[in-house]
This record gives C-alpha cells, structure tokens and sequence, in this order.
C-alpha cells in the first residue's frame, strides 16, 4: 500500500512537471531508459518508461488540441511513413496479436520520440538540458557497471566478467554507451568554460570504463568505426584538442586493460564460436524467408516460428542479433527497402546538413551527435537494439542534430526562432 502510494504521488509529481514544461518529458524518458525493466511490489507491476512515454504523448496531444503547443515540423518525418506502412502491413500475418502490437509499438515509439525532439527543443538552452541529462545518466549508470563489474563475487571466473549494470546484458549497455560517447567528444570539443571541461572529462573517463568493461567485440568494433568517420569530419584547427582526448581515452583504455587482461585474452578465444553464431542466424532467417520474401513473416512472429527452424532455439529465442536482418525476415524485401529509404534519407540530410554548419561554433557539437546516429546503425549489424529500448535515446539525438541545424536557418523551422 505503501509502495503504491508513493508509485502515485511520484507519477502526479511527474506529470504535473511534464504539463507545465512538455520538453522535461524528453529528460525523464532519458533517465527510464536504464531502467527499462519492470518494478515490482506485492500485486503491483510498474513499467517506469512505458508509464512516462504514455504521461508525456497524453499532454502532448492535449498541449496540441487546445493550441498550447505547436507540432508543425516534420523534419524526415514522411521519410518513415512508407517503412510505418509496411509494419502495419506486415501485421497483417500476426499469430499472436500481443507479440505484433508490442514489436509495432516499438518502431512508433522511435518515430514518436523523434517527432517530440524536433519540436520541443526550440532554443539552446533546452537542447543544454537535455544533452546534460544523457550525460549525467550515462555517469550514474557507468558507476552502477563499474560496482556490478569490480563487486561480482565469481572470483574463480575473473575471465567471464562482464559489466551490465542496469540492462543485465553486456551488449546492450556497451549499445547504450557508445551512442553518448561521440556526444560527449562533441560536447568536450565545443565546451568553453575550464569547470566544463573538467566534468565532461570527468565523464568521459567513466563511460570508456564501463566500455571497456563490457567486453563487447560488436560494440568495440562499432564505436572505433564510428569515432574515425568523427575525427575526419572534425574541423582541421579542433583536430589536436580531439587527439589530445582521444590519446587519452586510450591511455585509460590501456591502463584498464592491464587490470583486465584475462578477460581479454578469454574473450578474443571466443570469436570463432561469434562468428559461428552470426552465420547461424543468418541462415535460419533466410530459411524462414522462404515463400515470404516480399513481405516477410509478419512483424512479432520470430519467436513463435523459430522453433520451426531449429533445436537451438535458446540461443536466439528473442531476435535475429541482427536488426537488418530482423527487419529484412519481419517485413520483407518491400519492408527492407522502405527501411532502407528512411535511413539513406537521414544520412543524406545530416551530411547536406555539414554545408550549413560549416562555419558556425556548434558544428563540432553536431558531429559529435552525428557520430551517435553512425555508430547505432553500425552496432545495429549485430545487435536489435530496439529490443531494449535504446532506440528512444538514438531517436532524440538524431532530433537534437536536426533541430541543431535549423537554429541556423529560421525559414526552416520558424517555431524555432
């Protein structure tokens, strides 16, 4: 009683926030996100993220109606209607209705998380905000896996260590670290003040903690990946300052290594048994292909027909690890190709984006959020990170890189101005 008690006055306290201030709705989704799981007391089951999502769309959509809020940008919003289209046709082939709605509603809590970013954030000081609580939950949630890493009691397997923190799975913290990574060099790169360069390297040197921690060879690859294509998009006369923390990320990374050298080794031995994996998945979703190539098995219907394919069906029970080929065997090749389109739409709008963005100060903070966006499509090559909900914090960086070049361009987005 108690439990539900302070669940409800915290919820009203919340929404009561969120309806005087719409764009803190983006900070709490932000800080759930660690904590996607479920909260449990007695009879009572609470779903933080869901239940803040539904508070936060609800006041939106009457800020809207009642006039209190303009929505008026659609910024690479049509761009995802004909992938929205196919999941909604694909569904059609649902065998069982609760596993089709939660995978749709994944895919519209992305595009809807996005559309609340390019509309709310409307100045700097907003996007200020919310860029400081990615990073401040980034150095709570990096404490936590370093604890959960250096406090496991299984000393007899040091080799098998893998820091999890709130997730409870390696790969998917290290999906979610290294999409703020970037950020936080943009930011570092484009800080002025001494105290804020302090406190950004403070956190900087937590979160390749907790990456390397995780000892993830996807998110690894995938952030290295990512930080080159940064480093040549960098303005020449920044460059230094981004090697300088760069040599020093590594430094740490090298002193950590030594502590952890083990779980290297052990980790490395490892790989032929990954890639082994990785072809298996790919053949069991091209089997399950056959005779749905056009569109697809149905969205939410994996779990249901992998047993079908397979006898090692525990292994990749839930998905693909593979979000491509997930979304190529859920949809189809009509599904893949609408997919396909959003995301060319996007790389081509950032890049067109740098033209603009060539001169002013905020151009190294952009990069920094365009490395974010880079390295979730890179990671998502072995990864359905949509499973766990981080695409909602890839959803608002790649808001905050749209909105942070219509800041140069009032005719653009005027609502902005």
């Amino acid at each position: 009683m108690i439990f539900l008690i302070c669940l409800i006055s915290v919820l009203c306290i919340v929404t009561g926030v969120i309806f005087c201030k719409p764009h803190l709705g983006l900070v709490f989704v932000i800080v759930c996100l660690p904590f996607e799981g479920k909260i449990e007391s007695d009879c009572v089951t609470f779903y933080p993220l869901e239940a803040i999502l539904t508070i936060f769309v609800f006041i939106c959509i009457y800020k809207y109606i009642v006039g209190a809020q303009c929505f008026k940008n659609m910024w690479l919003v049509y761009c995802c209607i004909p992938f929205v289209l196919c999941i909604l046709l694909s569904s059609i082939k649902s065998k069982e209705f609760s596993l089709t709605v939660k995978e749709a509603v994944r895919w519209l809590e992305l595009f809807l998380i996005y559309y609340l970013t390019i509309n709310l954030i409307n100045n700097e000081r907003k996007m200020k905000i919310i860029l400081y609580s990615m990073v401040l939950t980034l150095a709570i949630v990096s404490i936590c896996g370093i604890i959960n890493y250096l406090g496991d009691p299984l000393t007899a397997q040091l080799e098998r260590r893998r820091a999890s923190s709130f997730f409870g799975n390696a790969n998917v913290l290290v999906g979610y670290v290294n999409l703020i990574i970037p950020v936080l060099f943009g930011m570092l790169i484009t800080s002025r003040c001494l105290w804020e360069k302090v406190t950004l390297s403070a956190f900087t040197v937590l979160a390749v903690s907790i990456f390397i921690f995780t000892f993830s060879r996807s998110g690894w690859i995938s952030l290295t990946l990512a930080m080159i294509v940064v480093f040549f998009l960098v303005q020449t006369k920044k460059r230094s300052i981004f090697f300088l923390a760069m040599f020093f990320t590594i430094f740490v990374i090298a002193i950590i290594s030594l502590i952890t050298k083990d779980n290297f080794i052990y980790r490395l031995l490892l790989t032929r048994n990954y890639l082994e994996r990785i072809i298996m998945n790919h053949l069991i979703g091209y089997d399950m292909l056959r005779g749905n190539l056009f569109f697809g098995i149905g969205v939410g219907n994996y779990p249901l027909l992998i047993q079908e394919y397979t006898d090692r069906s525990v292994l990749i029970l839930t998905n693909l690890h593979s979000l491509y080929l997930q979304v190529f065997v859920e949809t189809g090749i009509i599904g893949l190709c609408a997919f396909a389109f959003w995301l060319v739409c996007i790389i081509k709008y950032l890049i067109a984006a740098l033209v603009y963005l060539a001169k002013p100060e905020k151009y190294n903070l952009f990069i920094g959020l365009m490395g974010g966006v880079i390295v979730y499509l890179i990671n998502n090559f072995a990864n359905v990170l949509t499973v766990h909900g981080i695409h909602l914090q890839w959803g608002i960086i790649l808001g905050l890189a749209v909105v942070l070049t219509q800041f140069r361009e009032s005719e653009t987005c005027p609502v902005t101005v």
